[in-house]
């Protein structure tokens, strides 16, 4: 089953046809939010009962609610328990009061936070307790928090105690994982009926600690339905290329690999590799003759054509078109631009190449990118347009600002939306590399993947990605399926080698390829 990540506003309306399509009380779904957020209380720290009070930080909404409702039930359990409500008991409504006026019923402590004088005990509250819940703010918080809740996670986040988040951590957008203001550090977030996007986008995904799915009675059919366009990047519902035993090379597709120059030969090799380790028949790297030795040297099972070499930025590419089609091959798939060089004569080649050959599938990156858009930002959107063949862009931040005019920042801090946006408005497959990487479709779709590491902070990593997607394509995979299981497997490659050499650091990109190889092979 597909994991849909829900807006804040999807989630709220989900919650409305629970109530008024199947009757099920709002007050019993509290109830069962609570339920579930204890269970993962005990399940996260079974001796806690031996330890010191739990402290649980509550708002005025539905948040503070399933605050109250956790109190009780630790409560009853014999836990010492205290409640601060950054408000006025009074002024709590709803079916939050119902099951704030049932914890007080049964004797429970409660403190209202409404002046700095109030806060004065808050450090010694803290440094006694064995777990802070945060049931703060839900998902509808859309200010920058401030005053009083503030000070508050200030003070929580400096604080060595164990913090469990109810549905997100408080100050996290849940809709762009954007930081209003500040946010809890949680340990554990208890994601309430589904995730959000905020729970997988940095950097409140950074915020969240460990995400444990709540289901309260709300039903999948109003989960897991197309209106809810986002979702976690899982290859269950992939279907891979199939080796047959009778199969030969022939059977699984000849990539063409454009890449390479002087002094980045190895981007061409990487890419090669990368592609070679997924199962296309046969790969041949279109290339330079000046480097052409260096990269038929380490990649012997790549077939090589020689392209020739220009001095002059302002040579015509007239010869390497015509030596790459009249090359007597017909690729299934093609791989353009790792280590190609910002020589001019490229933005034409490239061009011409992709109009030319419209009806293979294509996959830009790095320096195919930034020599299209010197043609003008939208070179790229005229191109996919006109082709029959799917193209797929896979941009890091920095080659996503040139392509669409935004800075860095702003890519980063919107890159869900600019990534959808860009794929529908260009007609592309669009992945947005970084933590994080988002695949967005052009009919809408967006996946955000959860797989992969700061290993993967390195030269060459992008050219192995590059390789993995436009050979999964050579098999016959679509452009949407190559794209998310090329991210998947790239970043789970990424995990199993920082898991097997105790971290993240001093991993070169080609060590991800043994991994590559045998995590692919496990999948069905």
């Amino acid at each position: 089953m597909m994991s849909r990540l829900l807006t804040a506003a999807q989630m709220q309306a989900a919650d409305r046809r629970t109530i008024e399509e199947l009757g099920l009380p709002g007050v019993v779904l509290m109830e069962n939010a609570g339920a579930a957020v204890v269970a993962a209380i005990y399940s996260r720290m079974p001796s806690l009962q031996q330890l010191r009070p739990v402290l649980i930080l509550a708002g005025m909404g539905n948040n503070g609610g399933d605050g109250f409702v956790v109190a009780r039930r630790l409560l009853t359990d014999g836990i010492r328990v205290k409640v601060l409500l950054f408000g006025r008991m009074d002024q709590v409504s709803g079916d939050a009061r119902i099951h704030g006026q049932v914890f007080l019923a049964l004797g429970g402590e409660l403190v209202e936070m409404q002046n700095n004088g109030d806060m004065e005990p808050f450090p010694t509250w803290l440094a006694h307790a064995s777990l802070v819940v945060d049931a703060l703010f839900g998902t509808g918080l859309s200010r920058p928090i401030n005053n009083l809740p503030a000070h508050a996670i200030t003070m929580v986040n400096a604080a060595h105690v164990p913090v469990m988040a109810i549905d997100l951590p408080s100050g996290i957008d849940a809709d762009s994982g954007r930081v209003l203001g500040c946010a809890i550090q949680a340990h554990w977030s208890v994601a309430i009926a589904a995730e959000k996007i905020g729970h997988r986008l940095h950097p409140g995904a950074a915020h969240c600690g460990e995400v444990i799915l709540a289901p309260i009675g709300i039903p999948d059919r109003l989960i897991n339905i197309p209106e809810h366009r986002v979702a976690i990047n899982r290859p269950d519902d992939l279907v891979l290329p199939q080796r047959p035993v009778n199969s030969h090379k022939g059977h699984f597709g000849h990539l063409l690999i454009l890449a390479g120059s002087m002094g980045k030969s190895g981007a061409a090799v990487l890419t090669a590799m990368g592609a070679l380790r997924v199962g296309p028949g046969l790969v041949t790297v279109a290339t330079p003759s000046a480097v052409l030795p260096q990269i038929a040297v380490q990649v012997p099972e790549a077939m090589t054509l020689a392209l020739p070499d220009y001095d002059s930025d302002e040579s015509p590419g007239i010869n390497t078109l015509d030596t790459i089609l009249s090359s007597g091959f017909h690729p299934r798939a093609m791989a353009i631009g790792p280590g190609l060089g910002n020589n001019r004569r490229w933005s034409v080649v490239l061009q011409e190449l992709l109009t030319r050959m419209d009806d293979i599938p294509a996959v830009l990156d790095a320096d195919a990118l930034n020599l299209l858009v010197r043609n003008g930002v939208s070179s790229i959107a005229r191109l996919a347009g006109e082709r029959k063949a799917p193209l797929v862009i896979t941009p890091h931040p920095g080659e996503m600002s040139r392509l669409v005019g935004l800075s860095v920042d702003k890519i980063q801090s919107d890159r869900l939306e600019i990534a959808m946006r860009t794929a529908q408005e260009w007609k592309v497959w669009v992945v947005l590399k970084g933590a994080g990487t988002i695949i967005a479709t052009p009919a809408g779709q967006a996946w955000i993947n959860t797989t992969g590491n700061p290993s993967l902070a390195v030269g060459g990593s992008g050219d192995l990605l590059t390789g993995i997607i436009a050979g999964l394509m050579t098999q016959g995979m679509a452009a949407e399926q190559a794209c998310r299981y090329g991210v998947w497997l790239h970043g789970a490659s990424a995990d199993a080698l920082a898991s097997s050499r105790g971290g993240p650091i001093g991993i070169l990109a080609r060590d991800l390829l043994p991994h590559l190889e045998a995590i692919h092979n496990q999948r069905p």
